[in-house]
């Protein structure tokens, strides 16, 4: 596998993304390490007439393959990083035409480069690139200009950033796929599979003639992203049933959405059939609860991880939480109400709040044992009684604690999801109390 450093924006990163994924497996090397040292973008060249620009940050990797008609390009990066990634690209294939870009699913860090392709191929006199997405693509570009400030904000608390620039126009597909389709470029054929995980607009390409797959976000280098608390319906079961699919072929390369290339089956094998493993665990141990009539209670506090899968250095849940990804099973097939009576039509959350602070004795009293539970690491329950004494009216002292023990708790948790919700929360009353 060859490695190019390009340009500035590009500068040189030790070893190969192939090498990379093996140091990860073989527990020699951080995931997240390898990430922070990562320059934005690198061309990765793990078969002949076939490049991956890997990305750091808000980008995902974009793939490209040499035809005798043109470039097919899978993804296209986001608003940050696709003008770097088209540099690169332009760099390895200077002056090769696009003719295809395969989008894997609507996502902002996947789609919002296509319109530099659609420019260049205009001011080359050119054809447009056709364009490939899935048919539910369409429908989630229509709900992102729709909800474009609600998408602002939750991304700037996911990612901890003051300011998130939310996309408000997407590409519009020539070719949309249900199922599976067959694309023929010159003499090439690649193979795009539809399967549910991450999204429901997810594809996947299979090339057979190199043996390769471009996985999309089906593979991160993380737990599955199958629960994020703060955006639609994710797919556990589904995702685990694409793995399985790409294990039929027995690929030799596999490029995921984020991180470095898999490259040979015997390191791919492990990757995906231990991802889908733990995916269908988590599946098949909520389904099991729900039949036995269990509430959504219970079965966050039961349903856990296979034991033997949690060292995986690929399974690690340092962005989504495995206990968000059974919320969105149990979401799935059992609806959202959570099986206790009181919460199908609750009370406003600050007329409970101040009922408990009345009964406890005030606001003041309640922060107080959130304080005490804090410091006996007892923290969802910190959590609850800091919500509840600054819902009960407990100013500045409230906020303080409040803050703590949010802060303490982002300072704990492993995900980024979870860590942006208690961040933003700690600087809402961090705020607040300067405010009294």
């Amino acid at each position: 596998m060859e490695k190019r450093s390009l340009g500035a924006a590009t500068s040189h990163a030790e070893g190969s993304a192939g090498a990379a994924a093996r140091k990860i497996v073989a527990g020699d090397l951080n995931i997240l390490d390898w990430f922070r040292h990562l320059p934005k973008v690198t061309v990765m060249e793990p078969r002949e007439g076939m490049a991956t620009v890997v990305c750091r940050g808000l980008g995902a990797n974009v793939t490209a393959f040499r035809t005798d008609a043109g470039l097919l390009i899978c993804d296209s990066g986001s608003v940050e990083s696709a003008p770097l990634v088209h540099q690169a690209l332009r760099e390895w294939a200077p002056a090769e035409p696009v003719h295809t870009i395969v989008l894997t699913h609507g996502h902002f860090d996947h789609v919002n480069g296509v319109a530099l392709y659609m420019r260049e191929a205009h001011e080359r006199g050119l054809p447009a690139p056709r364009l490939i997405a899935h048919e539910n693509a369409m429908t989630r570009f229509r709900r992102y200009t729709e909800t474009a400030a609600h998408n602002a904000r939750i991304n700037r608390r996911q990612y901890t950033r003051t300011e998130f620039p939310w996309p408000t126009t997407y590409p519009e597909p020539d070719v949309l796929v249900r199922d599976h389709l067959d694309v023929v470029v010159g003499s090439s054929r690649f193979e795009i599979r539809h399967g549910k995980g991450e999204t429901d607009d997810h594809l996947w390409l299979w090339d057979g003639a190199r043996k390769a797959v471009v996985a999309g976000d089906f593979v991160i280098w993380a737990s599955p992203n199958a629960g994020n608390p703060q955006k639609v319906q994710r797919y556990a079961a589904g995702w685990a049933a694409a793995l399985r699919d790409m294990l039929e072929r027995r690929p030799e390369v596999v490029v995921g959405g984020h991180g470095p290339i898999l490259d040979g089956w015997d390191i791919v094998r492990p990757y995906l059939e231990d991802t889908a493993t733990w995916l269908q665990s988590l599946h098949d141990q909520t389904i099991r609860l729900l039949n036995e009539g269990a509430r959504l209670d219970e079965i966050l506090h039961r349903v856990k991880p296979p034991a033997e899968l949690k060292d995986r250095p690929y399974l690690q849940p340092n962005y989504d939480d495995p206990e968000f990804v059974v919320r969105n099973i149990a979401r799935l097939v059992g609806g959202w109400w959570d099986g206790n009576p009181a919460n199908l039509k609750p009370a406003r959350d600050t007329d409970l709040a101040a009922e408990l602070c009345a009964l406890v004795g005030g606001a003041h009293t309640m922060a107080e044992r959130a304080k005490v539970l804090a410091a006996e690491g007892r923290w969802r329950l910190a959590g609850h009684m800091a919500e509840f004494a600054v819902l009960g009216g407990g100013g500045k002292l409230a906020h303080e604690i409040r803050a703590e023990v949010n802060m303490a708790r982002a300072a704990l948790e492993p995900s980024q999801m979870a860590k942006g919700i208690f961040k933003e929360a700690a600087e809402e009353s961090r705020l607040a109390a300067q405010a009294e």
